[in-house]
């Protein structure tokens, strides 16, 4: 995850050094709130310099503090028992879409938190995963969303304690074979997870010269069989143009893909995406204010796949926005769930990453799509 680009602060991948139990088989510019680099462009160049830095190096920590000082206790096989608290908070949103409701997740588990991801598992819930590796099910049926017991699991990959692979940043499923597939940055590899437990992995040559912390962090399967991914990192010498693969299949077992690049709004990020039923895709967008906490702006933009073209731009048009109050959060993960009466309608969910930070929450979002 990267909260910031060049010249922003960039968040050091979490990752620690234990061997892990159970390890798995190997196998348009927004124009109401200028950007806050152009904000602090009056301050004289010697002052700016010195108090970048500084404030630079606060927010980092802020932001990361178990990536600077190693936090976590316990094992990762250790049970989790997640608690789903309902939040009154309503304002600090605005845009096309009606919010529905908002949770925190909690956890004594030393290895909670970090959500990157979120999918839809195809039989109303949800798959999230955690930048520590981890997946954990989501049950939908109820009023409100559930932890599914035992379902906090480690995916990640390690050679017990020499080099692990836990940045997990983005999921992809397919509803009828129940394949999970996981893009990890720092080593811009995915890995399919098939139902019965065996793993594949495979580092896309086409994606060896993505930031090794700016990576794969969106990552969707269309419904034609198809994949989308998107570097959360800009191309250099760009605040806005981000590149992306169109694959004519399953990523892991290679086939050339489409390359593009993908046109954010200025100083946004893509770090996720979802498909809605009409075909038309939502990405997640996120960019940072220097404060300390750290303040996050989050956008959602929507754009039709069918107007990507080899080397030329794709562009999306933002319909929501998440800005203030416990929304000024650090959104990372999007899907979309069809309701059982009516596909074309449904619900919205958001994932956020508290970075294992006092200052930030683990909280599930709902919106409503009326289709």
């Amino acid at each position: 995850m990267r909260p910031a680009k060049s010249p922003r602060v960039a968040c050091l991948a979490s990752s620690d050094r234990h061997a892990p139990d159970n390890l798995p088989p190997q196998g348009p510019r927004l124009t109401d709130t200028p950007p806050v680099m152009d904000r602090v462009r009056t301050k004289p160049k010697g002052r700016l310099r010195a108090g970048r830095l500084a404030l630079l190096a606060l927010v980092a920590i802020g932001l990361v503090p178990g990536t600077i000082i190693q936090t976590t206790i316990g094992q990762r096989s250790d049970a989790a028992n997640i608690t789903v608290t309902p939040l009154d908070a309503r304002d600090g949103v605005s845009g096309d879409l009606t919010l529905s409701g908002a949770w925190e997740l909690t956890a004594g588990h030393g290895w909670f938190g970090g959500f990157s991801a979120l999918v839809a598992d195809g039989q109303r819930g949800l798959i999230a995963g955690t930048d520590r590796g981890f997946l954990l099910d989501l049950d939908l049926s109820g009023d409100s969303p559930r932890a599914v017991p035992g379902s906090f699991r480690f995916v990640g990959i390690s050679d017990r304690g020499r080099k692990e692979i836990v940045d997990l940043e983005s999921l992809a499923h397919d509803p009828v074979t129940q394949t999970l597939w996981a893009a990890f940055e720092n080593d811009n590899l995915i890995m399919r997870l098939a139902a019965d437990g065996s793993s594949q992995t495979r580092a896309p040559r086409e994606m060896a010269r993505w930031s090794p912390n700016s990576g794969p962090e969106t990552m969707e399967r269309l419904a034609d069989g198809r994949f989308l991914i998107i570097a959360e990192g800009p191309e250099r010498g760009s605040d806005t143009l981000h590149q992306a693969l169109l694959y004519p299949t399953d990523p892991v077992a290679k086939g050339k893909p489409t390359a593009f690049p993908f046109a954010a709004p200025r100083d946004y990020d893509p770090v996720d995406a979802t498909q809605l039923p009409d075909g038309r895709v939502l990405i997640l967008l996120r960019r940072v204010a220097y404060a300390l906490p750290a303040r996050f702006d989050t956008a959602i933009a929507i754009a039709d796949p069918r107007r990507i073209r080899a080397g030329q731009p794709w562009q999306a048009r933002i319909i929501q926005r998440l800005t203030g109050g416990v929304f000024a959060d650090n959104f990372e993960g999007l899907a979309y769930v069809p309701s059982a009466s009516d596909p074309a309608r449904g619900s919205l969910w958001l994932i956020a990453d508290d970075n294992f930070s006092v200052f930030q929450r683990n909280m599930l979002v709902r919106f409503d799509w009326e289709g």
